[in-house]
């Protein structure tokens, strides 16, 4: 079976923070967060709407922002990969440099990092868990010294920077919308209305990827099956998913194999779409 599409109505979800945060974390990377004794003080500065948490695959998808201050307690890596497109306000990740909104990365497992922010920050996190083909393993965090930081200390690694790169800082926001090929996300049937995009990460192996579309004003199509799952993360304007009306950050996730709903937008919209390996 293909299983049923999910809906997550992003804004209707209640920010949480603190203990709401810690427990929602794999033990792999909620024990290993740094000082123990300052952690709860740190995400009480931390805020969170999951939008998407698979504890078979320990995959997770969170619209997040942080308070003015926030500051990693530690440098740190992953034994996941962890990928964020950034919203609004300012971070600074060590070795990867500042972002703002519009800016991405892509990290493979193993290279170590920080985060900090004076003015706090907004983004949509994710971390892949566990995926063969995006060379991803379970979520983990493991504390490394400062001085590893921009470094992956995983020894024998055979492809340390992963099939789809180590995107360290791809500013979003100054790249150019470009007409869009639909092969992969395939968000609407043969000779449907041409979109834009801008391809933010891809993994040339399987062709699985990440992808910002715009989606024009009065644009509307219903959204073909294909052998990938879909995740359809609304990031400016709105759209309607079926008989739902959603605004930022709203998700819509399609199972391989099964048909999405008809997606339409008045005023013009822009989707991250992810796309995973066939089934």
């Amino acid at each position: 079976m293909a299983g049923e599409v999910t809906i997550v109505d992003g804004p209707a979800l209640p920010w949480v923070n603190g203990q709401a945060v810690y427990d929602s974390m794999e033990p792999a990377f909620r024990d290993n967060l740094g000082d123990p004794d300052r952690v709860l003080d740190l995400f009480s500065r931390y805020w969170m709407r999951s939008l998407w948490l698979d504890p078979a695959s320990s995959r997770r998808i969170d619209h997040i922002r942080t308070e003015p201050g926030y500051r990693d307690l530690c440098e740190a890596y992953h034994d996941s990969v962890e990928e964020a497109l950034f919203l609004g306000g300012d971070a600074t990740l060590s070795a990867e440099g500042d972002f703002q909104a519009g800016d991405y990365f892509w990290r493979p497992p193993g290279w170590v990092h920080a985060a900090v922010s004076d003015q706090g920050f907004e983004c949509l996190l994710m971390m892949e868990g566990e995926a063969a083909a995006e060379g991803s393993g379970r979520v983990s965090r493991v504390v490394c010294p400062d001085e590893e930081a921009g470094h992956n200390p995983l020894s024998g690694m055979a492809d340390p920077i992963g099939p789809r790169g180590y995107v360290r800082r791809a500013e979003g926001r100054f790249m150019v919308w470009r007409d869009h090929d639909d092969a992969v996300t395939r968000l609407t049937a043969a000779g449907g209305a041409p979109l834009k995009s801008k391809t933010l990460s891809g993994n040339a192996g399987t062709g699985s990827a990440s992808v910002l579309v715009q989606l024009p004003p009065g644009w509307a199509a219903p959204v073909p099956a294909t052998d990938r799952e879909r995740f359809l993360i609304l990031t400016e304007g709105s759209i309607t998913a079926g008989d739902a009306t959603l605004e930022p950050c709203s998700l819509v996730r399609i199972p391989a194999g099964a048909p999405g709903p008809a997606i339409g937008s008045a005023d013009g919209a822009v989707l991250l779409v992810k796309v995973g390996s066939p089934r």
